[in-house]
C-alpha cells in the first residue's frame, strides 16, 4: 500500500470538508502551508503543522521527513518556497510528486515573463517524478500539456465541495417573482461588478419584478454601494458564511459570476449543488466542466454587457427555469461529487 501525504495551501471550508470525506477515510495524511483561511471554515485546521510557521531550516527538515516517510506527495500549486524545496530535495529521493492545481493555462503577454515561465515550468513538468493533478478537464489540463508534461502523467483531480450541504435547497417550489439573481464573492476588480450590475439594471428596466443580491465584501464595497444607491433592486448583504450563506442560495434563483479572471469559482459548485442555474463569463474556469450553455446555465463574453442581459432573460424564462435548475442539481449530485474525486485519487495512486 502506497503511503500518501498532501501539502495543502490552507484550511478553507471546502478543503476541510474534502479531507474529512476522502483523505481521512483513505488514510491520506496532510498538513497546511498556512494556518488560516479567508474562505471560512467551521472546523479548525491542523494549525500546529502549518509550514509557514517554520524557519527555513525547520521547513527543510519537515519536507525531508515527509519525503523519507511517504511514497507519494500531493502539493497545492507549483510556485513558492514550499514547492521549490520539495522539488529540489526530491531529486535525491525520487518520490512521486502530484501538483494539485486549479490554474488555467495562461501565457504572459510580456516576452521576459513568458520565457521565464516556460523555462521554469518545462524544467518542473518534464521531471519524470512530477505528475499533474488539474482541477478541471479543459484549460486546467492544458496548462500541464502546454509546458511539457506527457499525457500519461496528467490525472483529473476535480475541484469539489460537499454537495450534501445543499441537498435541501433544490426542491423548493417557489414563486419566480421577484426573480432573484445572486452574486457571492469578494468585491474586487476582477469580479467585473460594474458590468454585472449594469446588465442587471437593463434587465430590471424591462422586468421590474427582479432583484440582484450581492453577498461579500472587499476593497470596492464602498464605491460600488455609492454608485448604485439609487437602485433599490440591487441589494448588498455583506459577507455571509455557513448557514447564512446557504439561506441565500435557498432563496435566490440564479448565480452570476461575471469575472474577467477566475481560475475556477467554487461558488458555481455551491449554487449548482443547490439547484441554481449559473450565468458565468467565458473567463471562469468552472464553465468548462459545470456550465453547459442552455442546459445547466449560460456563458457570456466577459466584456459583453448586452449578452449578459440576454442570458438573464433566457434563464428567467418561466417555462425553462425548472429545466435548468434540475440539470444543475443533477450534475452535481450524480456526477461531480466526492465519489468522482475518490475515484480520480485512487486512479492516480494506482497508476503511479
Amino acid at each position: 500500500m502506497k503511503k500518501v501525504f498532501a501539502i495543502l495551501h490552507e484550511p478553507a471550508s471546502y478543503t476541510v470538508d474534502r479531507n474529512q470525506a476522502v483523505y481521512d477515510k483513505m488514510g491520506v495524511d496532510y498538513c497546511y502551508i498556512k494556518s488560516s483561511s479567508l474562505a471560512k471554515s467551521n472546523v479548525a485546521g491542523n494549525e500546529s503543522s502549518a509550514l509557514s510557521d517554520l524557519s527555513f531550516i525547520g521547513l527543510f527538515k519537515r519536507i525531508r521527513e515527509i519525503l523519507k516517510t511517504y511514497d507519494i506527495v500531493i502539493v497545492n500549486g507549483y510556485n513558492g518556497i514550499v514547492f521549490q524545496l520539495l522539488f529540489f530535495i526530491n531529486l535525491f529521493y525520487g518520490r512521486v510528486i502530484g501538483i494539485d492545481s486549479d490554474t488555467q493555462l495562461s501565457i504572459p503577454a510580456s516576452l521576459p515573463k513568458r520565457l521565464i515561465k516556460k523555462i521554469y515550468l518545462n524544467f518542473v513538468f518534464r521531471n519524470k517524478n512530477v505528475y499533474g493533478l488539474p482541477g478541471g478537464t479543459k484549460t486546467h489540463k492544458d496548462l500541464f500539456r502546454y509546458f511539457g508534461m506527457p499525457e500519461n502523467r496528467i490525472f483529473l483531480m476535480p475541484m469539489m465541495i460537499d454537495n450534501s450541504k445543499y441537498n435541501d435547497t433544490m426542491f423548493r417550489i417557489k414563486s419566480l417573482s421577484p426573480f432573484k439573481f445572486l452574486f457571492v464573492g469578494r468585491l474586487i476588480e476582477c469580479k467585473n461588478l460594474n458590468l454585472m450590475i449594469d446588465a442587471f439594471i437593463d434587465f430590471n428596466n424591462e422586468y421590474p419584478y427582479s432583484e440582484l443580491h450581492i453577498v461579500g465584501n472587499g476593497e470596492l464595497e464602498n464605491s460600488i454601494k455609492l454608485s448604485y444607491k439609487k437602485h433599490p433592486a440591487v441589494k448588498f448583504l455583506g459577507a455571509l458564511y455557513g448557514d447564512q450563506l446557504s439561506l441565500y442560495y435557498r432563496n435566490c434563483h440564479v448565480l452570476i459570476l461575471a469575472s474577467t479572471s477566475e481560475q475556477w469559482g467554487l461558488v458555481v459548485n455551491e449554487a449548482m449543488a443547490g439547484g441554481l442555474p449559473t450565468i458565468v463569463s467565458d473567463k471562469v474556469g468552472a464553465r468548462y466542466d459545470l456550465v453547459e450553455d442552455g442546459v445547466t446555465g449560460f456563458v457570456f463574453h466577459s466584456t459583453d454587457k448586452k449578452e449578459l442581459t440576454e442570458c438573464m432573460k433566457k434563464v428567467s424564462s418561466s417555462d425553462k427555469y425548472s429545466y435548468y435548475s434540475e440539470n444543475a442539481y443533477n450534475l452535481m449530485h450524480t456526477y461531480w461529487n466526492y465519489d468522482l474525486y475518490r475515484k480520480c485519487l485512487e486512479k492516480f495512486i494506482k497508476s503511479v
